[in-house]
Parts: structure tokens; sequence; C-alpha cells
């Protein structure tokens, strides 16, 4: 519509002219034609004017939209961002709480042997006090030891009758110990044995071991809770060097066997990591 007023503004402008040059032509006529054309030029320039400030409003919108849609994009990217950092942070989190429940469950299950040791060493006071027997703590593990002075003659494996009494003692406070299991281990000193029964220190270790089972069993002990071990003279607690040190190493064990939930967690990728012999088939 704009267009086709311009050309009419551009045809009237040149029919007045034409109309001025010629002679004859009715003044009236002829200012009314000019006074026409001015409008439609005024017209047109007002028209024109508004075209240009549409265009410029365009302009600006169109750069007003480019800017929100950079900003739209960085804010997108600043978004996902977060979301990413967020998403991070969650995981830590669980793994910090996580790790916070392990403590925990470790601290108690610490607290809970460091109780039943205490308790223990009360029950074995009397024993403890005659020189009988020690409960110690070695390499995290709770064990009472006898040694062979009241429980053995030299390079024999017969219980005596001070030791019998000392391990149905024993017996009574571990059959109230539920949920254990108890591994009784045989120690020498390094002084080879030389004997019919015995060919080394390793059979004799070994066959006290399962005297003191079989013992332990005839006292009210259940036979699963039970295991032997034979050590010979290869787990010393004092060096073999002298008559007294080389008692200390001659002695009967019995180690508490820890539990599985004493022992420390799997890590999951452990867990969900393929053996070895699944790689290979």
């Amino acid at each position: 519509m704009k267009g086709t007023n311009l050309v009419a503004a551009t045809a009237l402008s040149l029919a007045v002219t034409a109309l001025g040059a010629g002679c004859g032509v009715d003044e009236n006529v002829y200012n009314a034609a000019v006074k026409d054309r001015d409008a439609k030029a005024e017209a047109l320039k007002k028209t024109q004017a508004e075209l240009d400030a549409e265009k410029a409003a365009h302009i600006k919108e169109a750069d007003r939209a480019a800017i929100l849609a950079k900003k739209l994009t960085s804010l997108g990217q600043d978004v996902s961002r977060l979301e990413t950092e967020r998403s991070g942070l969650g995981g830590e989190l669980e793994q910090a709480n996580k790790r916070m429940e392990e403590l925990k469950k470790a601290q108690a299950q610490a607290e809970a042997r460091a109780a039943q040791f205490r308790k223990l060493v009360t029950q074995f006071k009397t024993l403890t006090d005659a020189g009988k027997l020690k409960v110690v703590i070695r390499e995290n593990r709770m064990i009472i030891a006898l040694g062979d002075k009241i429980l053995f003659d030299p390079g024999k494996t017969d219980l005596k009758p001070e030791g019998k009494d000392a391990l149905t003692q024993v017996a009574t406070v571990l059959k109230d110990l539920q949920n254990r299991n108890f591994q009784v281990a045989g120690h020498t000193d390094n002084i080879p044995i030389k004997s019919q029964k015995f060919r080394s220190n390793w059979d004799l270790s070994t066959a006290r071991a399962v005297e003191v089972v079989n013992f332990m069993i005839a006292s009210g002990l259940e036979p699963k809770r039970l295991s032997a071990a034979g050590y010979a003279d290869t787990s010393p607690i004092a060096p073999n060097d002298t008559p007294d040190n080389k008692a200390k190493n001659r002695r009967i064990e019995i180690t508490l066997v820890p539990n599985l939930d004493d022992l420390p967690p799997i890590d999951d990728a452990l867990k969900d990591a393929p053996s070895a012999s699944a790689d290979k088939g």
C-alpha cells in the first residue's frame, strides 16, 4: 500500500508539472493539483519515516533477540555445569556417608572387642595372677596363652593335672562366648626334638594342640568351634637365646578367630570385578 502511494504521488507530480507547463490551464485546477501533490508528498515522507522507524525497531528487536539467545545459551551452559557439579557433589556426599557408616561400624566392633577383652581379663584374673595364662592382643587378635610348663612334661603330649584344671576353667569361659570359634596352636622353642614318637617340632607342636582340642571338647565346647595347628618354632614371641626366652616360646595359644563381620568391608569395585578365571574362560 505504501509503495502504491509512492507511485501515485510521483505520477501526480509529473501531471501537475505538465499542467503548469501547458497553456490555458485553469488556475484553480492547477492550485488544487499542486496542493494534492504536496499532500501526497508529505504523506509519502511520513510513510517513509514510519518505514525507517519500523525497520530500526526490527533491527533493535533482532539485536535484543540475539542478545537474549546468547544469554539463554550461556545460562543453559551454566545450568548444565551446575547440574554436573551437583551430581558430582551428590556422589561425593553419598561416598562420604557410606564411609562414615563404615567407620561407625568399625568403631562399634572395636569397642565390642575391647569390652570382650576386658571381660576375659577379668574372668581369667585368678589364672593370670597365678601365672598360668596371659590374655594378650597380638596382630589384632585376642589370644589366651598358656605356658607348656603347666600343661606338659618336656617332649610329652599328655596333659598334666594342673594343665587340665586350667583348661577346664578356660573352656567354661569360652563356652559362653557366642558366635566365636577358636584355634588352638602349639609352639616350641628352636631345640630340635629327638624322639621315636615325634620326628620334629612340627609333630610335637601339632600333637599338643590336638590334645588340648580334644580336652576342651570333652569339657563341653562344640567340636565345630575348634581347630588345631602346629607352628613348631616358626612363630617365637622372644629370641631363643636364653632358657627363660625359650620357655616363653614353648606354649599353647588359644586364638579367638575373628568373625566375618569384624573384617573390613570389601570395596564395591572388587565385588563387581570379574575373576581371573572368568577372564580366561
